[in-house]
């Protein structure tokens, strides 16, 4: 009886997604988590501000020039700006809790 062995040998390739961590900045266009922030309305997965002011993601306390609306912090302004902070905080941002603003 002739018994044979066939060997295959590959390499197998498995798609991953890396790890990158993005630091958030606050937008006009935010992911939508429950309801949107007074200022913003539903568009499918996201929140879009209806008169330009920027939101970001609430951690915490709001920054200074921010007010807390449900998950969200919105910018008081239109030119309000606010990042979360991992580590310091880049040149020209000054620290305000877990966030970086102008």
């Amino acid at each position: 009886m002739n018994v044979h062995i066939i060997a295959i040998a590959g390499a197998m390739a498995i798609a991953t997604t890396p790890s990158v961590s993005f630091a958030q900045s606050s937008s006009t266009s935010v992911p939508k988590d429950g309801s949107c922030p007074s200022g913003f309305k539903s568009s499918g997965s996201k929140c879009v501000s209806t008169g330009g002011k920027p939101a970001i993601t609430k951690v915490g306390s709001c920054p200074s020039t921010f007010k807390s609306s449900g998950n969200y912090c919105v910018g008081t302004s239109n030119s309000s700006y606010a990042e979360l902070r991992s580590g310091s905080c880049s040149s020209g941002l000054k620290t305000a809790g877990k966030y970086c603003i102008k």
